[in-house]
């Protein structure tokens, strides 16, 4: 991909990787809402929206449109393709070579720090 702003697309992931901005996200597929119908069909409160809308206006994921006092938002499509290209990119590399083994759960592995701090049993000590 020409063009890389990791730290662009890094902010757009972690915008994307919320459970009350995806509830928005949700709410708003398909169609337009004004703050007040979002609050509604989303569940989520007034204040907590305001935050979480600025949030997602900062990093492109919705565009608002104003009509005399109502603001409405809506999807901004452009940057959820270009979401879906990072994604598209990592997972298409992820399954292409047929020789990379999937990742394991860390107790699958039976290492890490638990194994590392192993106690002795009671009365045991060592000197």
């Amino acid at each position: 991909m020409s063009g890389i702003d990791r730290e662009a697309d890094a902010e757009m992931l972690k915008a994307l990787a919320h459970a009350t901005r995806l509830a928005i996200l949700d709410a708003l597929v398909g169609r337009e809402l004004s703050v007040g119908q979002l609050e509604a069909a989303s569940g989520v409160s007034q204040p907590v929206l305001s935050q979480q809308l600025a949030i997602l206006r900062g990093v492109g994921l919705v565009s608002t449109r104003r009509a005399a006092k109502q603001i409405f938002y809506r999807l901004h499509s452009p940057q959820f393709v270009r979401a879906r290209g990072l994604i598209d990119r990592f997972a298409a590399a992820a399954t292409a070579d047929p020789g990379v083994l999937p990742l394991q759960d860390a107790s699958m592995r039976g290492g890490g720090a638990a194994m590392f701090a192993r106690m002795a049993p009671a009365g045991s000590r060592s000197r």
